[in-house]
C-alpha cells in the first residue's frame, strides 16, 4: 500500500514562536510546500510574569483553535524544531480515515503502545509538542485539556503540560502514532524551568532520523563536533531505552505476548540501526 505523501495530506502548517529568528524553519516548510503560518505569542504585562511552559501552553492552545477550524490536517511545530530535508514528500504514518488518529513527526523518549493493522502503524506514547500534526477533531480534544487543566491547577505556576496531554487525550478516544524514525529534530535548549523537573533537566534529541536535516540545529553553534556529538547521545540513549525495556509500554488497551513484544523489540532495533 502506497501511503499519501504528507505535502498533500497537510492544510496549514503553523510555526509557534516568540522572538526567535524562524527564518530558516519558514523557508524549509515553504520549499517543501506546505501553507506556513507564524504565530508569535502576544502577551500582556501580567501573563509575561507567568512561566514560559505556560505561555508556551497558551501558544498551543491558539493554534488548536485555528486547527479546529481547519477541514484538513494542521502542522503545528515550535520554534526549535529542525524538519528532515523535503519534509513534504515523507509519507503519512497514520490511518487518515481514523478522525481520532493524530501524529508526532519528532518524538522525544517515545513508548511504543501497539503496532495497528495490515499497515503496521506504530501507537506509541510521545511527550514534547516539538511537532505533531492533528485534525480538527483532535484539536478540539486538545482544547478541551487545555480548559480542565488551567482550571484545576491555573496559569500562575509551573506545570508540564506536555507530560500529561497525550494521556488525557487518549482517554477521550484519541490514538497518536509516530513514524519509523523521526521526520525532524529538536534544535533548541530546553526552558530554564525544566531544570530538575523533567529528565534530563529538558534537553531531547532524535534518536535516529530519516534523512539528513534540512539545516544546522541551534544546538549545534555552527559546529559539526558539537552536532554530531549531540547526535550520538541521541542515539545512545534510544538504544537504552531498547535495552532497559522501555521502549514499550504496557497499557489496558493492548494486550502483548512474547510474539507481539518481539516484533516491537525488532522494530526498535531497525530503527536505530538500520
Amino acid at each position: 500500500m502506497t501511503m499519501p505523501l504528507l505535502r498533500d495530506t497537510i492544510s496549514e502548517c503553523i510555526v509557534l514562536c516568540y522572538r526567535e529568528d524562524i527564518g530558516d524553519l519558514v523557508r524549509a516548510l515553504t520549499q517543501t510546500g506546505f501553507r506556513t503560518t507564524e504565530q508569535r505569542g502576544v502577551y500582556s504585562p501580567e501573563e509575561l510574569k507567568r512561566p514560559a511552559a505556560i505561555r508556551c501552553f497558551m501558544n498551543h492552545r491558539d493554534a488548536w483553535r485555528r486547527a479546529s477550524q481547519s477541514d484538513g490536517y494542521t502542522l503545528i511545530c515550535e520554534a526549535d524544531f529542525v524538519p528532515c530535508m523535503d519534509l513534504g514528500s515523507l509519507p503519512v504514518f497514520w490511518p487518515i480515515d481514523d478522525r481520532h488518529a493524530w501524529g508526532y513527526l519528532y518524538q522525544g523518549s517515545p513508548r511504543v503502545l501497539s503496532l495497528i493493522g495490515s499497515e503496521r502503524y506504530i501507537r506509541a506514547h510521545c511527550a514534547p509538542l516539538v511537532a505533531y500534526i492533528v485534525n480538527a477533531h483532535v484539536a478540539r480534544m486538545m482544547l478541551e485539556f487545555f480548559d480542565e487543566t488551567t482550571a484545576r491547577w491555573g496559569t500562575e505556576t509551573y506545570y508540564n503540560f506536555e507530560a500529561f496531554l497525550q494521556w488525557d487525550v487518549m482517554g477521550k478516544g484519541g490514538r497518536a502514532y509516530m513514524p519509523r524514525k523521526h521526520y525532524g529534530e529538536h534544535g533548541g535548549a530546553p526552558q530554564r524551568e525544566h531544570k530538575g523537573r523533567t529528565s534530563r533537566d529538558g534537553v531531547h534529541r532524535a534518536d535516529n532520523l530519516v534523512r539528513p536535516l534540512a539545516f544546522m540545529p541551534q544546538y549545534a553553534a555552527g559546529s559539526m563536533l558539537k552536532f554530531w556529538s549531540e547526535r550520538a547521545i541521541g542515539r545512545a540513549l534510544g538504544l537504552g531505552r531498547l535495552a532497559t525495556g522501555r521502549w514499550i509500554q504496557d497499557t489496558n488497551v493492548y494486550s502483548r505476548d512474547l510474539k507481539k513484544t518481539m516484533a516491537m523489540q525488532l522494530l526498535g532495533l531497525r530503527r536505530l540501526v538500520g
